[in-house]
């Protein structure tokens, strides 16, 4: 159709006569999202102020089922970014205050601030090795987030 417009779908045939066949969205097994399916989230997001995500996907023409299953995947695939994220500023912050600490130590004037500060030492680097090392991600999950990152303050941009 002109002027931007969607020509309306052909409803898909079905071997009984008078029944039309409902054709439902299925995941893809690797569980990777396309461009298109970001593309569709980010409409739907777009439309969804004031609405509930059904009606904003109806609004804009994309299959609820397809919405939610790539709504889940964005968010697992936001989830391991900012967990990467907040995982490295830790580990930068843990090893800033360590290299701080350590030439404290090595100005003080006295042995026993050299001491407590070397406990300190100690202590930060206990810590900073007891801090949870993240577990394996899913391939798909990282591959989904390598896909985002591009595009991730569009993605995170509130509903307009």
């Amino acid at each position: 159709m002109s002027c931007g417009q969607e020509a309306p779908k052909a409803e898909p045939k079905s071997s009984l006569p008078g029944v039309a066949k409902i054709v439902r969205f299925a995941p893809p097994a690797d569980g990777l999202l396309t461009n298109a399916q970001i593309d569709s989230y980010i409409r739907v997001r777009r439309a969804s102020r004031g609405r509930t995500d059904e009606e904003a996907a109806a609004a804009v023409r994309v299959d609820p089922e397809e919405y939610a299953w790539a709504r889940a995947r964005v968010l697992e695939a936001l989830v391991f970014l900012e967990a990467t994220q907040v995982r490295t500023a830790a580990d930068g912050t843990y090893a800033r205050t360590i290299a701080s600490v350590r030439e404290a130590s090595r100005g003080a004037k006295d042995q026993e601030t050299r001491r407590k500060l070397e406990e300190q030492v100690t202590a930060l680097e206990k810590e900073r090795s007891a801090v949870k090392a993240p577990d394996a991600v899913a391939p798909n999950v990282a591959a989904n987030a390598k896909r985002i990152v591009p595009r991730r303050a569009e993605i995170q941009a509130p509903p307009q």
